[in-house]
């Protein structure tokens, strides 16, 4: 198994081979976005929700 394809299966789904990204760096490009103010609660429930990735800007990961 190369490094690749090591790194896709940590959000790829096995058995369904789908995924669920949620990108969430809007902020960065169009300001503060409603609902993504705190992005901790944002966060958990994206993931409670079944999301298997999210895109952030590294400094919103930072902060956060």
């Amino acid at each position: 198994m190369i490094g690749k394809q090591i790194r896709l299966e940590r959000i790829i789904d096995r058995n369904s081979r789908k995924t669920v990204i949620i990108p969430m760096d809007h902020g960065v490009t169009v300001g503060p976005v409603e609902g993504l103010a705190d992005m901790r609660t944002t966060v958990s429930n994206v993931v409670a929700g079944g999301a298997n990735a999210i895109l952030m800007h590294k400094g919103i990961v930072r902060a956060g």
